[in-house]
């Protein structure tokens, strides 16, 4: 559960996300319990922490103020938590490098196919200007062809090559955020 609530000192120097969580594990893994629980979480910690950073364009610090049953915190679980997300995250920012550099290799192999359908997509085009009359639906619909074909040709491997590759960007900009994060454990509160 998140609750962003009002807006304290630190609440304007930091990112504050509140989360509510059973066991520490929840955080990176879902937890088995009843579904129509009101205290469900559908996601892990981690998830919900990185939606909710993903949101905001703020850069500035995370503090994560998790709430778990007394009994479920022991003397070093925020510490132990913090170290865990760390390797969490690094391990996360390395995966996406990969999967960037994955999809600019895509891209450029997409062209080999891309660059002789887009070719032909410009020849069809340019047979269509010989077609008489030169309004008719005949020339009008090989024209419309040839450029859709051109433009097909290039928008997937282009759209693989520049624009996939900024989701993991913008993924591992929020993981750094919140490897550094300020972790707080404290009991569930009464009224939660």
């Amino acid at each position: 559960m998140i609750k962003v609530l009002g807006r304290s000192l630190d609440r304007r120097e930091r990112q504050v996300i509140e989360l509510r969580l059973m066991q520490a594990r929840d955080m990176f893994e879902m937890p088995s319990t009843d579904l129509f629980s009101e205290y469900r979480n559908f996601l892990t910690g981690v998830d919900i922490c990185l939606s909710e950073l993903r949101s905001r364009r703020s850069v500035r610090p995370v503090r994560l103020e998790i709430h778990m049953p007394p009994e479920a915190i022991d003397d070093g679980v925020a510490e132990r938590l913090a170290g865990t997300l760390r390797r969490y995250c690094n391990h996360r920012i390395h995966y996406n490098r990969r999967e960037s550099q994955a999809q600019r290799v895509g891209g450029v192999s997409a062209l080999r196919i891309g660059i002789p359908v887009s070719a032909l997509g410009l020849v069809v085009a340019a047979l269509a200007t010989k077609i008489k009359p030169a309004g008719g639906a005949a020339n009008l619909v090989t024209d419309h062809l040839g450029w859709v074909l051109a433009w097909i040709g290039l928008w997937f491997p282009l759209d693989q090559f520049l624009f996939n590759p900024l989701s993991y960007g913008r993924e591992s900009r929020v993981l750094h955020l919140l490897a550094s994060a300020e972790i707080e454990v404290s009991p569930h509160r009464p009224d939660a």
